[in-house]
């Protein structure tokens, strides 16, 4: 089967830069931390503010309590708002390549909700799937180590670096799961069985647009982000130098932070859309080869 590499990062590089509601539904969990920023900078520029008593407060069973109901409803939020957020974006990108509908912010919230579930359950069992390989192998390390007194962990170091094409394989099982949810109206189950017979029939067109897409992007967003950490770097190795309190580099960070976080959402979304769309082009190209604009089901195209 023909697989224009080409093509498919043309189009998507075509669906991100014309469709950057995307970008947005993309940075959905970085909500949270906005949310919550003003209030950490109130706290921070407290004049009475001293950071060396907080493991004071945590003594305070009341305080204790409050602290691990706000982490609990802060990784509950960042869950939903990711799992709403790869629905949506998933959805969208199906549409744009459609061309069937206009692609608007509330459209995809409401109807990407459809998926929520079954992408939910789909990112759990791939997390989990990863978790009891991970725990497995590093039972088995540390086994070995104490046998052989650490000389099995300098032996195995190697391998290491192939946990890194491991872990871009299972993004993409990932993600063409999920193409196949939105795409094909697929369940969990039936999702990650013809994702994983599509990418052991076409592994190496998967190994090269993955490393492709994912190394691209990451050396992209590098280039972007490093010089606006050189600054940073230099104000608090001068603040160290001249004996800035831990408060006052507390506070300089923050203020950082207040300029590189929304960067950082941009670039964040600019990627997550790039890498979404190159692999679901590429879930479409191999599984409709014949058509190059499939339709949406149970959607009507609209009159010219």
């Amino acid at each position: 089967m023909d697989f224009d590499f080409g093509d498919v990062l043309t189009r998507a590089w075509k669906i991100t830069w014309k469709h950057k509601v995307l970008w947005v539904i993309s940075v959905l969990p970085f909500l949270t931390m906005f949310l919550i920023l003003p209030f950490w900078l109130i706290l921070l520029f407290q004049q009475n503010l001293d950071f060396n008593a907080i493991p004071t407060w945590m003594e305070n069973p009341f305080y204790r309590t409050i602290a691990i109901l706000v982490y609990l409803v802060m990784i509950v939020s960042s869950m939903f708002l990711q799992i709403a957020s790869r629905s949506s974006l998933t959805l969208g990108i199906y549409t744009a390549e459609a061309g069937l509908q206009p692609v608007s912010f509330v459209h995809l919230l409401q109807n990407g909700f459809r998926y929520f579930w079954r992408i939910l359950g789909n990112s759990l069992l791939i997390g989990l799937g990863m978790m009891v390989v991970f725990l497995g192998f590093f039972v088995i390390l540390g086994a070995l180590s104490v046998v052989t007194m650490g000389f099995a962990m300098l032996c195995i170091q190697p391998l290491f670096f192939l946990m890194i094409p491991l872990f871009m394989l299972v993004m993409t099982l990932l993600e063409q799961s999920e193409s196949a949810i939105v795409v094909d109206e697929l369940k969990v189950m039936d999702a990650l069985k013809r994702a994983y017979e599509l990418i052991k029939a076409n592994i190496w067109k998967y190994v090269l647009i993955t490393l492709i897409v994912y190394f691209g992007t990451n050396i992209l967003i590098s280039i972007v982000t490093f010089p606006l950490m050189i600054p940073m770097f230099f104000f608090m190795m001068r603040g160290m130098q001249g004996g800035l309190g831990f408060n006052s580099m507390i506070r300089m960070q923050a203020v950082f932070g207040v300029v590189i976080l929304p960067l950082m959402a941009l670039l964040q979304g600019f990627s997550l859309t790039y890498i979404k769309s190159a692999m679901m082009l590429t879930y479409l190209r191999l599984t409709r080869p014949e058509l190059s604009s499939p339709l949406l089901p149970g959607i009507v195209e609209a009159p010219a």
